[in-house]
């Protein structure tokens, strides 16, 4: 399937239905889509508290000033926990740190998503780009580099792919970013007990793109009050209190 470059492998297996995407552009894209149709958003703004009236949150508090809201919608990924405590709420999520090196798609390289699986690392195209990511390391909300992880990662791709010598390729960015997981691996996804405005999207861990389409068709549901398609209780918010 990719006689174009050379694999030093025993075999692999094909995901047809497979896909991938660039998530930056996947993002703006939406975010533009939403602008057009009428919404607000509000970049560069964080959200630090709540003032709440018995079952109902009543004011949201931010670097850009306060908002009354009618429905909230919580999936702020590996940074829920703070925001749910501010509320009472146990929402149990670690965040899992991961690297990822883009670096200009060498000439003539394949267009098929490589999965290098023993050692966890993924090869993907993106345009004109290659991006090499991986690892996964328990960390909370610690965004320092571990330079001996980022190397150990680089050093993986070229036992399978002898041809890709990154130090020969011009590196275009280094990122890392934290996947929001939970202790059973399954995401937070409903209406919260304690508060009857709140809807909480959290913890897909590493499938939070592949999970978003199916994320806002349940959330759309519960907010316009509709039954949902699926049965939520597997993903309760309160599974751990």
């Amino acid at each position: 399937m990719v006689p174009e470059i050379r694999l030093d492998v025993l075999g692999g297996i094909s995901y047809p239905e497979d896909a991938h995407l660039v998530p930056a552009q996947f993002v703006r894209g939406l975010a533009d889509h939403l602008v057009r149709k009428g919404v607000q958003i509000l970049s560069f703004t964080e959200v630090f508290d709540f003032e709440t009236s018995g079952r109902t949150i009543t004011r949201v508090k931010t670097t850009r000033g306060e908002f009354t809201p009618r429905e909230i919608v919580l999936s702020a990924g590996s940074w829920v926990p703070q925001l749910a405590r501010n509320l009472g709420l146990k929402l149990p999520i670690q965040g899992a740190k991961g690297y990822s090196f883009t670096f200009k798609k060498p000439s003539g390289w394949t267009s098929i998503h490589l999965s290098l699986g023993e050692a966890g690392v993924a090869v993907t195209v993106m345009g004109d780009s290659l991006r090499i990511s991986g690892t996964f390391a328990v960390v909370g909300l610690d965004l320092s580099w571990n330079k001996i992880r980022m190397m150990a990662m680089l050093d993986e791709a070229p036992s399978y792919l002898p041809d890709l010598q990154t130090k020969n390729l011009e590196l275009v960015e280094v990122w890392r970013g934290l996947r929001p997981c939970t202790p059973d691996g399954l995401p937070f996804l409903g209406r919260s007990d304690k508060y009857e405005n709140l809807i909480v999207a959290a913890g897909h861990a590493m499938v939070g793109v592949s999970l978003s389409p199916i994320t806002g068709k349940l959330v759309s549901q519960l907010l316009v009050g509709e039954e949902s398609s699926l049965d939520l209780d597997a993903f309760s918010t309160n599974r751990f209190e």
